[in-house]
């Protein structure tokens, strides 16, 4: 369709019935719409108690991990140290089922158009068109995404005008720098323009690494807070001494198509290249995990096998196996594969990003600064032949803090919101 557009436009240079039908047909493609800011509009609620809103674009089962989990201990939290305080969880995006508000037992599912005192709600938002959502003078909002902070600045400014007091300040959690999930357009800058909110916000950044890259950038907060990445609890319940760990000849891939940031056609070209480089190749296997997708034919006799997300267990016993690990993040957020694939045992190729360098937190990661699929291929020969070498490499301690028990979030009682 877009070679015919391109041959209309041509052409329609020269002949007025042909430009018409041309702006036409151009019209009838165009989206004048930003799907993420869909209007959230408020309305005047009775609810006069103080109450944490947390902003999430889903709480759905499929959605529970990574960044919206870790937003969820959080909430928890912040709210356990202040528990007197109602609590509500506005899912702006998705709307759960019964199965999703299973780990939620002690919340009531509600909708909008209730104006309830239950001291622990849900709310789907996401079908809000002509709709809105009580707000009450003590809400307290917390942003998890540039979507909804930009809600939140938003809702707080209406607040303010219609209770007649000053604007309560934001919450926003921050655990990614978001404009780079776009190219160079409208949600790049409205993502931008979320961190120069003129009001009260509060960052919480996910690890000092983050926090470091925005400061460098100019960006400035009312009150700014950091928590350092955690083996999730559930995970560490697999892991046992290296001694106890036995090593294959495996390689493992974070591998997620969908998400550009984890440059998975670059991991792939980067192993076309290596299955050239490697002598013993037919020994090695690959293992992909994150998201599912076809198997890929690397050449050389070798297979990139797709497992896709995986169960807990299962993701733990490859952890387990594998002696080495690719898991790229095109970004200044830490990533959390390479920091689990080091404290099991294995050598990881990773990517440095700025201030960011990861070989600094663990002695098994290798941090690459120049991203090509050659220097790539190069450096995971290195780890793949230091494995052969001495298949005891990868038992290195690691980072105590990312291991014990200690409360991540032991800030929560200096924020004053």
């Amino acid at each position: 369709m877009s070679r015919f557009i391109e041959y209309i436009a041509r052409k329609a240079k020269n002949n007025k019935t042909i430009k018409k039908a041309y702006q036409s047909t151009v019209s009838s493609y165009l989206n004048t719409h930003i799907g993420e800011i869909t209007p959230f509009n408020a309305r005047t609620s009775e609810h006069n108690e103080r109450r944490i809103n947390l902003l999430v674009p889903s709480i759905n089962q499929e959605h529970l991990f990574g960044g919206i989990s870790t937003a969820l201990h959080f909430f928890d939290q912040l709210w356990a140290f202040e528990e007197k305080s109602a609590r509500r969880i506005i899912a702006t995006d998705a709307s759960p089922g019964s199965e999703d508000m299973g780990r939620f037992k002690d919340y009531t599912l509600a909708t909008s158009l209730e104006d309830t005192e239950v001291r622990s709600q849900i709310v789907p938002f996401n079908d809000r068109y002509n709709k809105t959502i009580p707000v009450g003078r003590q809400d307290v909002f917390i942003a998890t995404s540039w979507w909804t902070a930009y809600f939140a600045q938003r809702i707080v400014q209406w607040q303010a005008e219609v209770y007649n007091q000053k604007a309560s300040k934001i919450i926003y959690f921050i655990q990614d720098f978001e404009p780079g999930f776009y190219s160079w357009s409208s949600q790049y800058s409205l993502a931008l323009s979320t961190y120069s909110y003129k009001g009260d916000q509060i960052a919480i950044f996910n690890s000092s690494l983050l926090k470091e890259f925005f400061n460098n950038h100019g960006f400035k907060f009312s009150e700014e807070y950091c928590f350092e990445p955690k083996l999730n609890v559930s995970l560490k319940n697999y892991l046992v001494p290296h001694k106890e760990m036995i090593k294959k000849k495996k390689i493992l891939i974070y591998g997620r198509p969908s998400v550009a940031r984890n440059a998975f056609t670059l991991i792939v070209e980067a192993l076309r290249s290596w299955v050239w480089l490697q002598p013993n190749v037919s020994e090695w296997e690959i293992t992909s995990a994150g998201e599912q997708h076809n198997d890929i034919e690397l050449g050389n006799s070798i297979t990139i096998r797709s497992r896709g997300k995986m169960s807990l267990e299962d993701y733990a016993n490859e952890l387990k196996e594998s002696a080495v690990g690719i898991s790229l993040m095109i970004s200044p957020h830490p990533s959390y594969p390479p920091l689990e694939m080091a404290h099991f045992g294995m050598l990881v190729l990773t990517n440095s990003y700025e201030n960011k360098d990861l070989s600094a937190l663990h002695n098994n990661i290798r941090s690459v600064g120049n991203l090509s699929p050659d220097s790539i291929a190069k450096e995971l020969k290195n780890l793949c032949d230091e494995f052969e070498g001495n298949n005891s490499v990868g038992e290195s301690k690691g980072i105590q803090s990312y291991l014990d028990d200690t409360e991540q979030f032991d800030f929560v009682k200096r924020i004053s919101y």
